[in-house]
């Protein structure tokens, strides 16, 4: 397989559980993760929502155990704080932002953290990059890859295109 061209990735939640735990989809999201993703990120968003998703499926839904919950969570929280050391986000909480992030929600008909994953990768820290280089969106949600898209984000809808 040709190796693709140096880019940023940002997986959401969806793609996150599925790094970090067993579900459909997981092996091939994993293996996009750690061997073809050197450069991966996510919101602050996400990283919460993925938090939350954990605690569901181990409190709640009985899907993974309180020692799979606890290392995935563990392995998340490493990660999250290894990728983000060095980068910022957009900052949500201000007024200008949050405006734009809300427009784009209505236009979809997207959740504010759907829209926020795609606002931070087209105007966040990683937006410079261009051509075969744009940043990813990785997603486990078609609805918000196909938005994306119509943003003009490239993304991958992990559970049905092929890879980028």
């Amino acid at each position: 397989m040709d190796r693709p061209p140096p880019r940023a990735n940002c997986f959401d939640a969806s793609a996150l559980i599925k790094v970090f735990t067993r579900e459909q989809g997981s092996d091939l999201v994993r293996d996009y993760f750690n061997n073809r993703s050197p450069t991966k990120y996510t919101t602050p968003f996400c990283f919460y929502e993925t938090l939350n998703v954990l605690k569901v499926k181990w409190l709640y839904r009985k899907e993974i155990t309180k020692d799979e919950y606890t290392d995935a969570a563990f392995k998340l929280v490493a990660w999250f704080e290894a990728s983000t050391r060095h980068g910022s986000d957009i900052d949500l909480k201000n007024p200008i932002v949050f405006s734009k992030v809300r427009e784009l929600a209505e236009r979809h008909s997207l959740d504010l953290s759907d829209a926020f994953q795609i606002f931070s990768v087209k105007e966040g820290y990683f937006s410079c990059l261009i051509n075969d280089s744009q940043t990813v969106l990785v997603t486990a949600d078609e609805a918000l890859a196909k938005a994306a898209k119509i943003e003009g984000v490239k993304s991958w809808y992990c559970l049905g295109w092929p890879e980028p």
